[in-house]
């Protein structure tokens, strides 16, 4: 599929694209302004610029190429009823198609197969290609299936192995977080990876434009209507990613197991004692005897844990990767020792 044909396909799954998610599916500032110009020149897409947003979306004769060219991958999206065959101009719609783009793009960056002729069906029958393959689904692709999700924030479920989660993304502030409603969608997803054989327990990912807004969901008390979103119960986890190139090491750690575990016993052997138990925040003492926390992975309710944990005890070790040490100072205070983790060569080991 060329580069150009890619970005046609990404809009005709999103709805509207971003616009500067182009730019990232492309790969080349000047080479997607080419291909932007080409393409409203021959009317494949429309370039919307409302209420400081703009994105693209496709045009008649774009529908048809993608149609023609990639029904597979693009049918469901483009024809009968889905939402992104009728793209609304209300802003807080096209936001809602902006957040889906972004987690599109995202997941697709990082290798892991968001096209529906590259994926099992969600939740389908265990099989040699099917359940327990790594996978990002939509939320198009499941809130049909019945009414008592169709509200939820949700945009979409990554699967992977034993792991599942529900996707969120916040753009650059917080979004609406309504409890009953999300607690509903991550019920349904695991009776129905129940109903499929195999009962995984979903936990959240939510995103953000920036790694600075992490600090922003960690401190949110709801807003003044307690209808924002906030750290609560209704899941074990909440792994905030933010769009940014560096953190798609996050990504696949929460999709292999294998790796995860592999970063996470090569971190100990920095440690002179290890600590296993479960409740335990710290994951043992450094070569100095201070507590050693693991922050890498941004579990929100983790961070929220270590943060009280460190106003008691006043001394620790921070241990995360180079690109999130500036927020996480900001928030646990630069009195905690830090521990960077260089991204790249984390890769690098995990590839071995």
């Amino acid at each position: 599929m060329s580069k150009q044909d890619l970005l046609l396909v990404m809009i005709a799954i999103s709805g509207e694209l971003p616009s500067e998610m182009a730019e990232v599916i492309i790969g080349s500032a000047s080479y997607t302004a080419a291909v932007i110009t080409r393409l409203k020149q021959e009317g494949y897409i429309l370039a919307r610029s409302q209420s400081g947003y703009k994105g693209y979306v496709l045009r008649a004769k774009g529908k048809r190429y993608v149609l023609s060219e990639y029904e597979r991958e693009t049918a469901f999206f483009l024809q009968g009823a889905a939402e992104t065959s009728h793209v609304k101009s209300e802003t807080t719609k096209r936001l809602r198609l902006h957040r889906m783009s972004k987690a599109w793009v995202f997941f697709w960056k990082t290798g892991i197969p968001v096209f529906r002729n590259e994926k099992p069906e969600l939740f389908g029958a265990a099989s040699e290609n099917g359940r327990g393959n790594t996978a990002y689904y939509g939320s198009l692709e499941f809130k049909g299936r019945t009414d008592a999700i169709k509200g939820s924030r949700a945009c979409g479920i990554l699967l992977s192995g034993g792991s599942g989660y529900i996707v969120y993304h916040s753009l650059s502030q917080r979004m609406r977080w309504a409890k009953k409603m999300e607690r509903s969608i991550r019920s349904w997803a695991e009776r129905e990876s129940m109903k499929s054989g195999e009962l995984l327990r979903m936990d959240a990912v939510v995103m953000g434009d920036t790694m600075e807004f992490l600090n922003e969901l960690l401190t949110s008390d709801g807003g003044r209507k307690g209808d924002l979103f906030q750290v609560d119960d209704i899941y074990e986890h909440y792994y905030y990613i933010p769009m940014d190139r560096e953190a798609l090491i996050q990504v696949v750690l929460l999709a292999d197991a294998g790796k995860r575990k592999k970063l996470f016993r090569f971190l100990c052997t920095a440690l002179s004692q290890r600590e296993d138990t479960k409740y335990q925040v710290s994951a043992g003492r450094d070569r100095e005897g201070n507590p050693a926390y693991f922050c890498y992975e941004l579990d929100m309710l983790h961070l929220l844990r270590v943060k009280q944990e460190l106003e008691w005890r006043q001394e620790g070790s921070i241990f995360c990767f180079s690109y999130q040490r500036s927020v996480l100072e900001l928030f646990f205070g630069k009195e905690a020792k830090y521990c960077e983790i260089v991204p790249g060569k984390a890769m690098e080991y995990l590839s071995q």
